[in-house]
């Protein structure tokens, strides 16, 4: 990581992806997000799926996101304490990056209400079952994607996701 804190092992943080980098892989597939300014980065944690670092994007709540049905493409984030819905991690737009390429998010420059709502979503994701239900679900849509599975439930799964394989190649060619 460009930081001097270096990923924690066993903690989910918040990160940032650098411009540069999605502008370049958002050449190759039309499932990525960019940055919107400064102000509204992309942000999302950072997984290890199959030896490489994986961004999984988190999205703020949304209407939309309540008629959602569970399911591996996402990570439903809610209040531990008043259930309210705090946003979802989305697995099936995750992107493989570069170590160079990936910053912890800084947030002292933040407003109170964004703070106080990433301060939720970190004290919920970072829960030791939610941890794992998060790891998981990346691990499984990644197989699904990169598998030679057929049938409906994979051809869901391929047409909603990033092509991964392909982005683990352009991410290799960007670091060199």
């Amino acid at each position: 990581m460009k930081e001097s804190k270096k990923m924690k092992l066993g903690k989910l943080n918040f990160y940032i992806i650098d411009n540069k980098y999605i502008g370049y892989l958002s050449q190759f597939d039309k499932h990525i997000a960019y940055n919107k300014n400064e102000k509204r980065p992309y942000i999302g944690v950072v997984i290890v799926v199959e030896e490489h670092y994986y961004f999984a994007p988190l999205f703020s709540p949304k209407q939309k996101h309540k008629t959602y049905k569970n399911n591996l493409s996402f990570f439903r984030i809610v209040n531990a304490k008043t259930k309210s819905e705090l946003g979802i991690i989305r697995f099936s737009d995750m992107i493989p990056v570069p170590q160079e390429s990936v910053y912890l998010i800084d947030i002292k420059n933040k407003s109170y209400g964004y703070k106080r709502l990433l301060s939720e979503q970190y004290s919920y994701i970072n829960m030791l079952e939610n941890r794992q239900k998060i790891m998981d679900k990346a691990e499984k849509i990644y197989n699904i994607v990169i598998g030679n599975n057929k049938g409906k439930m994979a051809k869901f799964y391929k047409d909603l996701s990033c092509d991964f394989k392909l982005l683990e190649e352009k991410c290799l060619e960007y670091k060199k």
